[in-house]
């Protein structure tokens, strides 16, 4: 006999993830396939013939013998249409079974729009490669994967660039790809290629992020998606959490060869809220040492950061509907970089209950001149912005998200205000940029 499955659009949950990463999500296109199985194959996969002492493999004798679910045995999520249609993506759930307990689509879609001008004139998402829009918006992030938990204790994550114009073709290349050992939240461990988790900022998943963009160093110190292997744990001695991690430091769409040299990053942090009378407390201090900076393979690649030692020190707190991120950020500079320093804040707070108030503040500065770089993807389009580096930096943003279904689909709304001071020699900006996007993550 022959069944026939179908696929659909993803469900994100974020449970059981692995604390030194967090995966961003998208949309998948449905199609159909059929494929022969024999009736015990079937079986075998959906867990209906394994009982729960059954000696041919792993047990879940612990595991409560739940109905599975999932678009695969024909159940989907009670409740509002949200819950139902983002439900959709789980192909097939069932804690009791050991060999597969999830298998599910995941995804995310950032579009933005920016309109800005500073003295020399105006710019918007209309300047940007017709490759990388939708008419004059921009297609921030379009990405696909799978998500997958096998063996009760090993996981599997994978997102795919796609080409927003899917011409000529739909693949991009590989964003993230590995597979993760948890058997708990105090240690787990995994190899294969992911984006490099380096500042607090940088931890939080893209489609939870508050404000549009992340702040300026955060981006001269990003590492991109890089492959290697780490170990990160929570929950250690009451409140410790900690991570370390080894990559390639040769940026590529798909794997790297391992020419170039390699990026260390070790993390420590402590969760104190059960002490602080917060919802939420936690401070983290990052350390993250390049031995090649600024590698690239050819000309046409992306650089590695030109930063040889970097730290990032944070702090979280939450109450009730206010909540404030802090970080202090250092840089060792090399091959022509200078040293660089500075400090973010984000308060943010709900107005309503879906109606989320978000501001930061940004203040960077260099030990020589043009240590820091105008914020590429919007500011620089403006004309006449000179050499775009400057050695003292300020940003503000105020903007409104109204969360339909949480975080996970929403729409933002944004003014921001960027000057940089480049002094002799060096580049001088003011101006204001305003942005309104929507996020979609599955």
């Amino acid at each position: 006999m022959k069944l026939q499955f179908r696929a659909v659009p993803p469900a994100y949950d974020r449970s059981r993830g692995c604390a030194y990463h967090e995966i961003t999500h998208m949309q998948f296109h449905s199609h159909f396939f059929e494929r022969p199985a024999p009736i015990t194959l079937a079986c075998l996969l959906l867990g209906y013939c394994l009982p729960s002492g059954a000696a041919a493999g792993p047990t879940a004798e612990t595991v409560p013998a739940l109905p599975a679910t999932g678009i695969l045995t024909g159940k989907i999520a009670e409740g509002s249409p949200y819950d139902q249609l983002w439900s959709l993506p789980l192909l097939y759930k069932n804690a009791a079974n050991p060999w597969l307990e999830e298998l599910a689509v995941q995804g995310h879609l950032q579009t933005q729009y920016a309109s800005g001008s500073n003295v020399a004139g105006h710019f918007s998402t209309a300047h940007l490669p017709e490759s990388s829009t939708w008419d004059d918006v921009d297609v921030r992030r379009f990405r696909v994967g799978l998500r997958a938990r096998v063996l009760q204790d090993w996981k599997f994550q994978s997102l795919f660039d796609i080409y927003p114009d899917c011409e000529p073709r739909y693949y991009k290349g590989t964003a993230e790809t590995y597979i993760t050992y948890a058997p708990g939240d105090a240690f787990c461990a995994s190899v294969g290629k992911a984006e490099l988790k380096f500042t607090r900022e940088q931890e939080v998943a893209t489609g939870e992020y508050l404000p549009f963009e992340r702040s300026q160093l955060v981006n001269q110190f990003y590492g991109g998606e890089l492959t290697g292997t780490w170990i990160a744990g929570k929950g250690v001695g009451g409140g410790w959490l900690y991570g370390l991690g080894v990559f390639s430091n040769q940026r590529e769409d798909e794997w790297p060869d391992f020419k170039g040299g390699a990026i260390t990053l070790a993390k420590i942090g402590y969760n104190y809220t059960r002490v602080s009378g917060f919802d939420l407390a936690q401070a983290q201090l990052h350390y993250l040492h390049n031995s090649v900076p600024g590698y690239r393979e050819s000309p046409g690649d992306l650089a590695s950061p030109m930063f040889s030692d970097c730290i990032a020190i944070a702090n979280d707190l939450t109450k009730g509907k206010f909540s404030l991120a802090t970080e202090l950020f250092w840089g060792n500079g090399a091959k022509g970089q200078a040293d660089v320093c500075g400090f973010t804040a984000m308060p943010s707070y709900f107005l309503l209950e879906k109606l989320q108030l978000v501001t930061t503040f940004q203040v960077a500065a260099s030990h020589a001149p043009n240590g820091i770089c105008l914020p590429v993807r919007y500011e620089a389009l403006a004309p006449d912005t000179g050499d775009k580096k400057g050695d003292a930096y300020f940003a503000g943003y105020a903007g409104l998200n109204y969360l339909f279904y949480g975080q996970k689909l929403k729409v933002m709304s944004g003014l921001k205000y960027t000057h940089l001071a480049g002094g002799p020699g060096g580049g001088n900006y003011d101006g204001w940029t305003w942005l309104a996007g929507a996020r979609i993550s599955f």
